[in-house]
């Protein structure tokens, strides 16, 4: 690698891991820190807008941070639980304590925000922070988050930052796990989830007067001491890994300045939905059944791509669900004080984008699917996923797509898969049928499984997916 290739990526690094640094500064309100290290990220290009601008270096920037639980699924990332406010001033940090977002939300029926929302929603519909991601495009959410904010709690945003627990999650496997003495508790990796939505949910703080997500607090105060501790070498090497999570959509930031908000869409940070004019598929889930099981389903995705001698193309989808934790977590529920579960049999909204104007055949789904409109360019479909828990589900459905692929001597087929904002890994099967006559000639993926006129790809996925097969003519 070349001096000009290592300085860029020297520089991406340092900028992801700028983004993460402050992130958790703004939880544990010890602003003073971030001098030590991030102002040395401020380099040339478009990462330098994009840390000047978290830094407020090209004038003060007002920051809303929402802390997105995956485990409680929502089509554009996850429940927003948590809500910080952070303003910054030439590298100067004011933050306000991260809040329930109930605290702002008790406010949502006086401000009436209301939104235009298609399909079986109702052309219009009151809408609150804490639910305002249900569009698979998370720019859209996060800006309309920034609207709701603004008359919830009259104060300005510029930048809208989401994350998910996996940056949590990764921060404790590589800085240790936190001992936190006044809850008797030490979080690491592998119990986060249940032990710290155990604490939220019945802790000692769930009494009247106390912010129960101030455990939360707790833990992002000795990760920042720990991350000030550390070399900027160091805070490279995590850097990297941060990009890693963003390219797998556990991070999403939305400008309302043009030039950021262009760099943002352009490096795919703004977990908007990517233009794709050919075979385009995004699969999403929203919890219905208000639990946190999410967390705990293993996911398969089967697509059979029959491509027809007249160049039409037909694909077969098979959904695979199974809920590998039973019903655990024993919880009374606050708001009719009937007692449950935090982790129940998961019932989900399953939302699906296609190519504008593909054709479903209706006959050949094993479930009922309905036309939710258009997103992105693209045609929008849902349908219900119960699950028992340790019981698989499946769910099948065949479509046609709107375009041929090209004739004559040779044809190129390309497919890009979207993963969801906040998105789990999932298993993917997909097999490409053609006619006798043609042969594959070439493709983007080492291991493609080829026969007579069959390829079939597997990949355990948990980013966006890009696959291009070129045939020819034999």
């Amino acid at each position: 690698m070349g001096k000009s290739a290592k300085k860029s990526s020297l520089v991406k690094s340092l900028a992801i891991a700028t983004v993460v640094f402050g992130l958790f500064i703004i939880i544990a309100n010890l602003g003073g820190l971030i001098d030590k290290v991030v102002i040395k990220t401020t380099k040339i290009g478009d990462y330098k807008l994009l840390s000047e601008s978290l830094l407020g270096l090209n004038g003060k920037k007002n920051i809303l941070l929402l802390f997105m639980n995956n485990a409680e699924a929502r089509t554009g990332g996850g429940f927003i639980g948590t809500v910080g406010y952070i303003s910054i001033d030439n590298g100067k940090i004011k933050s306000e304590p991260v809040r329930s977002v109930y605290y702002y939300d008790h406010k949502y029926e006086d401000i009436g925000f209301i939104d235009k929302f298609s399909g079986p929603y109702g052309d219009e519909s009151f809408m609150n922070l804490r639910n305002s991601g249900l569009n698979l495009d998370a720019n859209t959410n996060l800006k309309r988050a920034k609207s709701i904010f603004e008359l919830e709690a009259g104060k300005q945003v510029d930048i809208v930052i989401a994350i998910t627990p996996e940056i949590l999650k990764y921060l404790l496997l590589t800085t240790g796990p936190v001992s936190l003495p006044e809850y008797d508790i030490t979080i690491n990796e592998s119990n986060i989830t249940d032990s710290l939505q155990t604490e939220v949910e019945f802790g000692q703080d769930k009494v009247a007067g106390k912010d129960p997500k101030t455990v939360l607090s707790g833990v992002a105060s000795v990760l920042i001491e720990r991350l000030s501790l550390k070399s900027l070498s160091e805070l490279t090497e995590l850097g990297i890994g941060m990009q890693t999570l963003m390219q797998q959509r556990q991070i999403a930031i939305y400008s309302s300045s043009y030039d950021l908000s262009a760099f943002l869409d352009k490096a795919r940070y703004d977990g908007g939905l990517v233009t794709f004019d050919s075979d385009y598929f995004m699969l999403t889930e929203n919890n219905i059944s208000v639990d946190k099981s999410n967390a705990f389903i293993d996911r398969e995705l089967s697509r059979r791509v029959d491509i027809g001698a007249d160049g039409s193309v037909d694909i077969g989808v098979t959904i695979r669900r199974t809920q590998f934790r039973d019903k655990s977590i024993p919880y009374v529920d606050p708001n009719n004080n009937n007692f449950t579960y935090l982790i129940k049999e998961n019932a989900s909204s399953i939302e699906f984008a296609l190519p504008s104007g593909s054709k479903i055949y209706s006959e050949l789904s094993t479930m009922a699917i309905q036309p939710r409109g258009k997103e992105g360019g693209y045609d929008i479909y849902q349908f219900r996923s119960d699950l028992v828990p340790l019981v698989p589900s499946e769910y099948s459905f065949s479509y046609r797509l709107p375009f041929k692929i090209a004739e004559g001597s040779f044809a190129v087929f390309n497919s890009f898969l979207q993963l969801q904002n906040g998105g789990w890994p999932y298993k993917l099967t997909n097999t490409t049928s053609t006619p006798d006559s043609w042969e594959l000639s070439a493709t983007n993926k080492r291991d493609i499984l080829s026969s007579s006129n069959a390829v079939v790809y597997n990949e355990y996925v948990n980013k966006d997916m890009f696959l291009s097969l070129v045939y020819g003519k034999k």
